[in-house]
């Protein structure tokens, strides 16, 4: 296992099944000198009140202590630092009260005009005749966290491409399982991942696959060379459990995949 710490691999309580060799995917980050960013991220932790007209006065919280955030707006942006992946960007904003404020920020330099976002996550779930529900996660090699993360399969939306598409290319490209986009209203908006840092946005797609077909029955990745990806077969029910397993056993678990799982694990609890 390449990674900077030790990790101990023990059982998990749940059901894990890794279905290809270890991997990882090519991420490149920004290059490791912005010695000059500017560390200018004023009065980050001041909290900006929500507006009284759109949600109604919380008990407890004074409304008048800050005006609303809303009148905010970003009034510049300096491009400070760029690679073919990466630009670092100085920000210039106003805040509610006309204060003129700066914020240093990252944004991918792979957007395409138009682009319905910059990537998409696949939440497949797997289905067979007789056997209970399955999901896909993929397991690889982050750089910037110096070691292996559990995630969705995702990937970013190529030029001209709707985020089903680009969901049913990289799942079959990471995974080898093809699946059908599911449902009527498959697909959510464009989502912030750290929006404190970065504009990248994120649409999650959802996806079943029929274990029951002929082109599934021994699927293949079809990855690039600078790719090494571990696909891992998990129980759909407990997900949360078995992340949590994960995460002791020294991976990094990708947020929006915990809170989609704990967000599953409270729908089960309203389960009758």
């Amino acid at each position: 296992m390449r990674v900077a710490f030790p990790v101990t691999r023990r059982a998990l309580a749940c059901p894990v099944r890794s279905l290809t060799a270890p991997a990882r995917r090519d991420t490149r980050g920004p290059r490791a000198g912005f010695t000059t960013a500017r560390a200018s991220q004023e009065d980050r932790s001041a909290p900006s009140s929500p507006s009284s007209a759109e949600v109604g006065t919380m008990p407890g919280v004074d409304p008048s202590s800050r005006k609303d955030s809303s009148a905010s707006r970003v009034i510049g942006a300096e491009i400070m630092h760029a690679t073919p992946w990466l630009q670092f960007k100085h920000l210039s904003y106003v805040d509610p009260t006309g204060k003129q404020r700066a914020w240093d920020m990252v944004a991918r330099a792979t957007k395409k005009p138009g682009a319905v976002a910059d990537a998409v996550c696949v939440l497949a779930t797997l289905k067979k005749k007789g056997e209970p529900d399955d999901v896909l996660l993929v397991r690889q090699f982050r750089p910037p966290m110096g070691g292996e993360t559990i995630e969705l399969p995702a990937g970013l939306v190529d030029e001209r491409e709707s985020a089903e598409v680009t969901a049913l290319r990289e799942l079959e490209e990471e995974t080898g399982y093809v699946g059908e986009v599911a449902g009527s209203n498959p697909t959510t908006p464009g989502m912030p991942l750290s929006p404190g840092l970065s504009d990248e946005t994120v649409r999650l797609v959802r996806v079943v696959v029929d274990l029951d077909k002929v082109e599934n029955q021994t699927p293949r990745q079809r990855l690039e060379g600078s790719e090494f990806i571990t696909v891992m077969r998990v129980r759909k029910r407990g997900l949360r459990r078995t992340l949590d397993e994960l995460a002791n056993d020294g991976y990094h678990v990708f947020a929006g995949l915990y809170t989609l799982a704990l967000g599953m694990e409270l729908g089960e609890e309203d389960e009758p």
